[in-house]
Order: C-alpha cells, then structure tokens, then sequence
C-alpha cells in the first residue's frame, strides 16, 4: 500500500485539473454506490442469499439483469448489498485511522522533545508494516471476519494521518496567530484543538479520502483471499473469490461485475480525493 501525499502535484492531478468534467463523473459513481448500498434492502430485485438451482450461471435476462453465480444468486442483488459492507468497512477504518493519526500527530507536534522523538519512531514502526500483513496477522489471531481486519487496515493507515498532521502542526505553530494565543495566556491544548487543528483539518480530510480508497482495496483483497467477509455474506470482493470457478468454467460475468465495481470506487474515489487536495492546496486549473 502506497499513500500519495496531498501536496505532491502527479500527472493526475495535472489531468484532473483540465477535466472537469471526470471529477463531476467520479462524484455521481460514488453517489450512485452510495445511494445503491443504503437502498439494497428496497431496490434489489431478489434476496441476495436466495439459491435457485434452477438458474445457475444463467446470462443476463429481463430477470436477471447481471445474470446469476453458480448457485444461481442474482448477480446484481448481491453487487447492491454488497456495497454496504465494501463501503462501510473501509470508511470505518479510515475513519478510526484518521481520528487516531490526528490526535497522535497533533500531540507529536505539540509536545515535542522526548514524546515527538517517541511517538516518530512509532510510526516509523508501523510503516514497516503493509496494511494487507497486519490484517493477515489479526484473521490469524482473532479469526476470520470483518472486525479483525478493519482494525488492522485502521492502525496502518494511522501513522500515514500523524504523520502528515505532525507535518502540518509544525508549520501552523510557527504563525503569528499562534504566539498571539501564547501571549494571551491561552493554553497549549486549547490552541492546538480550537485554532489549529480547525486550521489544517481540510487537508486532513483530502488525505483521508485518498486513503478511503486504498483501504477499500485491501480489504476487497482481503475477501478475495477468504480472510475477510465469510460466505454467504455479499461483499465484492468475496462475490469475486466465490466466482473463481465460474471463470474456469467460462462464466465469468459474476466476477467481472463486482471487479468492475472495485475498479470504478477505487478510482472515482481517489480521482474525487485528488481534486480536493488541489482545490485544498490553492492550485488553478489550467
């Protein structure tokens, strides 16, 4: 796993920043799976665990629009659920990840000495670390599931968040704004969480959303691999480990389909995070 900082100008930000109209095509994808994953239970035609032997590894159709898997589940019921679990798992760890990272970034920088010195090497640990490993190493201790591997994909994405946030507070402490508040009697961590961290947070914030889209594909890999979401429970990248041998046996629509929804996050996400981060860095479009 590789974390792009958000001040790095790449070719596509360059890209990004002359379309437009690719960044309004990444929202309405992200808007459409989420509206997809909150609405599953009203808009999929079936239940996503129904079995119909009667069907199995039939083609797309008037009832089954994306056809069915090999013990004839449609398709598209279980790619609709499964975007709750490939949208909310990611965005908890993230979430966890970002909160954690934030406040032992902000207490890094702010304390300086001894605990900067400390809490640096700490990351420097963690970053040794792939999040994919440390999720492997929980399913080995905790067994397999989702909680275990959130919890692993958030602590490697955490130093990613101090780090940056470390970075950020050291210059935002080196503003007049901030010895005004010192000289006014105001204390270290009431600046530091009042005015600082205000200050620095949509930046924060861009960074994370970069990150969502990294931790949605380890975990993706990690269902893949039969670590993560266990059958029958929909999730995509479990549907495509469950679809292995309907493509061996020249079927592969039931896992092109969740492949392709994996792709079109992953990307619609971190296109969506790069022109935030732009925006956030004060960079005109040319």
């Amino acid at each position: 796993m590789t974390t792009v900082p958000v001040e790095r100008q790449t070719r596509a930000g360059r890209l990004i920043r002359s379309s437009p109209a690719l960044v309004l095509a990444s929202a309405i994808i992200l808007g459409v799976f989420v509206l997809v994953a909150v609405l599953a239970p009203w808009i999929a035609p079936y239940d996503p665990d129904a079995i119909d032997l009667a069907n199995v590894y039939s083609g797309p159709s008037a009832a089954h629009w994306l056809g069915t898997d090999g013990t004839g589940r449609d398709t598209l019921s279980r790619l609709m659920y499964g975007a709750r679990l490939s949208l909310t798992a990611p965005l908890l760890a993230i979430l966890v990840a970002t909160i954690v990272g934030t406040l032992l970034g902000l207490v890094a920088a702010w304390a300086g000495g001894v605990v900067d010195g400390i809490l640096t090497r700490v990351f420097d640990v963690l970053f040794a670390f792939p999040a994919l490993l440390l999720a492997m190493l929980g399913v080995a201790l905790f067994g397999k599931g989702l909680t275990a591997p959130v919890i692993a994909v958030a602590l490697a994405y955490s130093p990613y968040v101090a780090i940056l946030v470390r970075s950020l507070v050291l210059a935002e402490g080196s503003r007049p704004y901030v010895a005004a508040y010192r000289v006014q009697g105001f204390s270290g961590p009431w600046t530091a969480l009042r005015r600082v961290l205000p200050n620095v947070s949509p930046t924060i914030l861009a960074q994370s959303t970069l990150n969502f889209g990294y931790a949605l594909m380890d975990l993706a890999a990690l269902s893949f691999l039969g670590l993560g979401v266990q059958p029958p429970t929909a999730d995509w990248g479990a549907m495509i480990n469950e679809s292995r041998a309907a493509v061996l046996a020249g079927h592969p629509l039931s896992a092109v389909v969740p492949a392709i929804a994996v792709v079109l996050a992953v990307v619609a996400v971190n296109v969506v995070g790069d022109d935030l981060a732009d925006r956030l860095a004060g960079r005109t479009r040319s």
